[in-house]
């Protein structure tokens, strides 16, 4: 499934919460008549609207294997699911004037419901049409990422990392790729080109899973405390840049590849899915705020990644 389908699809949820949000105020400021056949649509609209949300979190909250977390989000969810279905038919059943209408609970946890379903799906579009601060991907994607099923990856602390690939067809790709310019026309003489496009990996996959997968800015955060990460004021070769936005978000992940004899710190990126970069640390087009962390790891940023087929042959044998 790509962008074609399921942005619509969203779309079309946004446009029903608003719906039910626009429903819920008119409830309680005008009150509504005992029109069952009306309120019956309202509750199914709300049942498919948090479907969606929960069949969602669930992928979301799934680690890999049968952790004990894995069965309480799980579980949690499911909860959820069940609450809101029963809650949003029993509320909209509700009738009357206004006045009796506001003063019932069930009126405003009505609107905070609907208010809540558009912020989730608002942000699930723009999560999907810009993906910058989530996989340091800037611009629309060509195609889907979806979460890698048989490998996971690790910290030093056994934390898991879930890994990612970018579903999309090379001819899609290919297009993609060749629209660079457009993308970059604001650093058109600030960067040495070192690598063409490639799907398999991020500006953070490249720097820790050797570009091998994508990974989100989020899970960074868990790797730089797990692996033994700190900052540091001295750059030097082999140090990494972490760049972020003023609320702390990680947004994009640099190399420092070299110290030139005056100080100057000379990095290299990958730009999302993009070309791979020689940059100075600001030249990007992330973010302004950045730090350099170094780690005393043997194996330096490399993190350890797992897969279900090397462990079956642990098994087997």
């Amino acid at each position: 499934m790509n962008n074609s389908v399921i942005i619509p699809t969203i779309l079309l949820l946004l446009a029903a919460s608003l719906l039910l949000l626009a429903r819920n105020v008119w409830r309680v400021i005008f009150g509504v008549e005992k029109r069952f056949g009306i309120e019956a649509f309202y509750a199914v609209l709300c049942f498919v609207a948090s479907s969606f949300i929960v069949i969602d979190l669930m992928r979301e909250s799934q680690a890999f294997g049968s952790s004990g977390l894995e069965i309480f989000s799980n579980l949690a969810v499911l909860i959820l699911f069940t609450a809101t279905t029963i809650f949003s038919f029993r509320a909209f059943i509700l009738h009357g004037p206004a006045k009796k209408l506001r003063r019932s609970i069930h009126s405003w946890l009505l609107v905070l419901l609907a208010l809540s379903m558009s912020g989730w799906f608002y942000r699930r579009v723009q999560n999907l049409n810009s993906c910058i601060g989530i996989l340091g991907i800037e611009g629309v994607l060509p195609g889907v990422v979806e979460r890698e099923e048989r490998a996971w990856a690790m910290t030093d602390e056994g934390a898991i990392i879930p890994l990612y690939h970018l579903a999309t067809d090379d001819i899609q790709f290919e297009q993609y790729a060749a629209s660079a310019n457009q993308r970059f026309q604001n650093h058109p003489h600030l960067m040495i080109h070192r690598e063409n496009a490639d799907k398999m990996a991020n500006c953070h996959g490249w720097v820790f899973t050797d570009g091998r997968y994508l990974l989100k800015g989020a899970d960074v955060e868990r790797i730089l405390c797990d692996n033994c990460y700190v900052v540091v004021s001295d750059p030097k070769p082999s140090d990494i840049v972490i760049y972020r936005d003023h609320l702390g978000t990680i947004l994009h992940t640099a190399l420092v590849q070299a110290i030139l004899a005056d100080g100057t710190v000379i990095t290299e990126s990958k730009w999302g899915v993009d070309q791979r970069f020689l940059h100075l640390p600001v030249d990007q087009p992330y973010s302004t705020l950045f730090e350099y962390y170094r780690t005393s790891r043997l194996n330096r940023h490399l993190i350890s990644i797992r897969t279900s087929a090397a462990r079956e042959d642990f098994l087997d044998d």
